[in-house]
């Protein structure tokens, strides 16, 4: 397999002719390919032509558990609005919905790990995980991001306009931040809105900003924390690449930021039943349930063990992102029964 190799060598030992073409070949992101050996396609790569496989790796299909950080929020979202709807919808019509952005997850998914892999040359030899080209991976990025699109409700297509320029800028964050986590929980999170439009919900009339907000702020706080551990797999190297992170920035401190914040996170849940007027079953089914949940993983994870970090960025998704959606879950089925 053709694997793509940035040009630019950090290495400074080169003379001053050799230094300049360095410094024109980074300046117009120039890549080249070179014959090395690369491992066997694993998970749905095996399935795939070989010429396809390169374009695969680049949207991490063999890799799911980034699909479920796009796609969990679209499902709190989606029985959030629906528990708040008028009528309320069908389950049918949220399995409906549910499948299309489980959809625009994996193509939205994809052309934003595209375009940080382009973007992220400097950084990582390597980034391109297969036989293409900058311009091609661009392209590639470019139509991936508007199939994603396509798959959207009419009703979305406005929050496009803020989630685009998020994504955009996601890449160049670590260059510029220790905090780039924070502007990723954004993106994650505006899938509350984009689920809210999509079943007619006013997001922020009177009786719907607040919860709105404090589900949405709740959302961000759960990106910092999965996001930071998940960053504490590679900390000594992005301290010697100067990537920032808040792994970084918080190092040693990292299980105290995480586990603050994990208690401002259900705080917002909480906040978020008590201004929608939940039942009973939300507290215990959402917010009881993700304190539990979250204290137990946190207090299991060993920041210093990579193999560790990437188990409680797994698992994250499902025993907490599913402790959340629970109590929605079951506040949408008494909505639907008339019960509220």
């Amino acid at each position: 397999m053709l694997v793509v190799i940035q040009t630019c060598n950090m290495d400074t030992k080169s003379n001053p002719q050799q230094s300049g073409r360095t410094s024109k070949a980074r300046h117009h992101r120039e890549i080249s390919t070179k014959q090395l050996s690369a491992p066997p396609p694993t998970g749905i790569n095996t399935f795939l032509p070989p010429s396809w496989v390169p374009y695969s790796e680049l949207m991490r299909l063999e890799k799911p558990a980034g699909l479920y950080a796009f796609f969990m929020p679209f499902v709190i979202g989606t029985v959030y609005a629906a528990s708040l709807a008028s009528p309320t919808p069908t389950p049918s019509h949220l399995a409906r919905l549910c499948l299309t952005f489980l959809v625009y997850s994996i193509l939205s998914r994809g052309a934003a790990c595209t375009w940080n892999d382009n973007i992220d040359q400097a950084y990582d030899r390597q980034v391109a995980r297969g036989a293409v080209s900058t311009s091609s991976a661009h392209i590639f990025a470019a139509v991936l991001a508007i199939a994603a699109i396509s798959v959207l409700p009419h009703e979305c297509a406005i929050h496009i306009l803020a989630i685009g320029p998020l994504w955009i800028f996601c890449p160049f964050a670590k260059r510029i931040t220790h905090y780039p986590q924070l502007v990723l929980g954004f993106p994650f999170a505006w899938a509350i809105l984009v689920a809210c439009s999509a079943l007619n919900v006013d997001a922020f009339s009177s009786a719907n900003r607040i919860p709105t907000s404090s589900l949405f702020a709740a959302n961000v706080a759960w990106t910092i924390i999965y996001d930071t551990i998940y960053a504490h797999q590679d900390l000594k190297d992005d301290v010697k690449a100067g990537i920032k992170s808040m792994a970084v920035r918080f190092a040693k401190h990292t299980e105290l930021l995480v586990a603050v914040l994990g208690v401002v996170q259900v705080a917002l849940l909480v906040v978020t039943g008590v201004a929608a007027r939940f039942g009973p079953l939300y507290f215990a089914g959402t917010c009881l349930t993700t304190a539990l949940t979250s204290a137990r993983m946190l207090w299991k994870v060993n920041l210093s063990e990579p193999a560790s970090c990437a188990w409680y960025f797994r698992h994250g998704f499902f025993e907490i992102g599913g402790s959340m959606v629970a109590g929605v879950l079951m506040q949408y089925f008494v909505s639907l029964g008339g019960l509220r």
